[in-house]
């Protein structure tokens, strides 16, 4: 324990009782080395709010020994005994009416007794106070240091919140704003992150007056490092695109997974950086489409009640650099729906008699919601994406959606219900 410090705290009238205590209770000390003793003025500890006990920044008191007369203002016992438990002081506390001073210490380490108590209690008391004491005082600083911790974690939880918040804002501002859309053709999308941000994406642009060319893909992985690489895939697949434009000749869906394929593999750098798409031309003069697509789910051409699925026939992206895609052509025929949708579908809506934690193997429920887009054929096909965003909404557990959910629809607008070009 080392010397432990007493401080003597007596008034001047009771500065002789104390004594009677104090000198008896350290000539019965316990431990080997005797304790010295600092005396302070009672009467100032109990009004003057910078007493040197309390204001003091370097000298720290193992224990107090206090003796009241019995005639202390309450109001002023009571800011004393908060003012010891501030500043983790222990105390033994002599008190005429023990009782009464009692029910003021709701503070551990502050001892009240009677005043018919014997030196040697007194001295056991005090010792037992001093020799908890630095573990008190470590217990105190590691407190201290973890709940500065705590704020530091909290201050940088606060932060990442703001910055996951940010990238969301900003993955949003690079998914189309409008989709392509005139009096035969109509686009709608559905987009729904799991987590802040998606690995997910899609887009759908005019290259001319008659070839609308769109994509959706799904990075491999969740959060940020999926979100990051679809930017990358992104920026990729348009440069493909842009390139293809600007030669004025074809534009293969098959040579923009190739160039993507290998623009990933180039920058996977020994990391798994693995994605699926499908990437589609749409040709209006004869309302042809050419699609590819690389270890995508299948797309979904759905038509007076009837869905015919085309399988991705190409690997995934970010496998093997020399991979080659193959193209289907599909006829979109007045009141078709070409769906392309990413694998949070299979997942989004469980069959009915499915235990929750048993859903590992993708169901086929889903596809019964996709039919949805067909059935409703006398509205839009955004009332249609409207319906099936709703669908997945009610289902149990979506506020803790396993999987990114995104899907592209287009939908060739039958003769009769032919819209004016914005």
């Amino acid at each position: 324990m080392g010397v432990a410090t007493i401080a003597f705290c007596a008034g001047r009238e009771a500065e002789v009782s104390a004594a009677r205590w104090l000198a008896p209770a350290l000539a019965e000390w316990p431990g080997e080395e005797v304790p010295h003793a600092e005396r302070f003025d009672l009467d100032a500890l109990l009004t003057d709010a910078e007493s040197e006990l309390f204001a003091s920044s370097t000298q720290e008191y193992t224990c107090l020994f206090v003796v009241l007369r019995g005639d202390e203002e309450i109001a002023s016992l009571a800011k004393f005994f908060d003012r010891l438990h501030g500043r983790s002081i222990p105390a033994v506390v002599i008190a005429p009416s023990g009782n009464a001073i009692r029910s003021l210490v709701h503070k551990d380490g502050v001892i009240v007794v009677g005043g018919r108590e014997t030196a040697g209690r007194i001295a056991a008391m005090i010792f037992a106070l001093c020799e908890r004491q630095p573990l008190v005082e470590q217990l105190s600083r590691e407190v201290r240091s973890g709940s500065g911790m705590d704020r530091g974690i909290r201050g940088e939880m606060d932060r990442l919140h703001e910055e996951l918040h940010l990238a969301a804002t900003v993955q949003r501002e690079l998914l189309p704003q409008r989709l392509p859309e005139d009096a035969e053709i109509e686009f709608a999308s559905l987009y729904h992150p799991a987590t802040y941000v998606s690995g997910d994406l899609f887009d759908a642009r005019v290259i001319d007056e008659n070839r609308v060319a769109f994509f959706i893909a799904d990075a491999v992985g969740h959060g940020v490092p999926a979100a990051l690489i679809t930017m990358m895939l992104s920026r990729a697949l348009l440069n493909e695109l842009a390139t293809a434009a600007a030669s004025g000749g074809d534009i293969s869906p098959a040579k923009c997974l190739s160039g993507l394929n290998i623009e990933l593999c180039h920058h996977a750098a020994g990391n798994y950086r693995f994605a699926t798409a499908v990437c589609g031309v749409l040709d209006k003069r004869d309302f042809s489409i050419r699609l590819a697509g690389a270890g995508h789910p299948p797309s979904l051409l759905l038509h007076a009640g009837k869905m015919q699925s085309f399988e991705s026939q190409g690997p995934l992206l970010g496998v093997f650099a020399e991979a080659e895609y193959t193209e289907e052509r599909i006829e979109l025929l007045p009141g078709a729906t070409l769906l392309l949708y990413t694998d949070g579908f299979e997942l989004a809506f469980p069959a009915a008699d499915e235990p929750i934690a048993d859903r590992r193997v993708a169901p086929r429920e889903y596809l019964k919601h996709m039919g949805l887009l067909d059935s409703i054929s006398d509205v839009s096909v955004h009332e249609g994406m409207e319906r099936l965003a709703r669908a997945i909404a009610g289902q149990e557990g979506s506020l803790h959606q396993r999987d990114d959910v995104t899907a592209l629809a287009i939908r060739r607008v039958e003769a009769g219900h032919l819209r004016k070009a914005a």
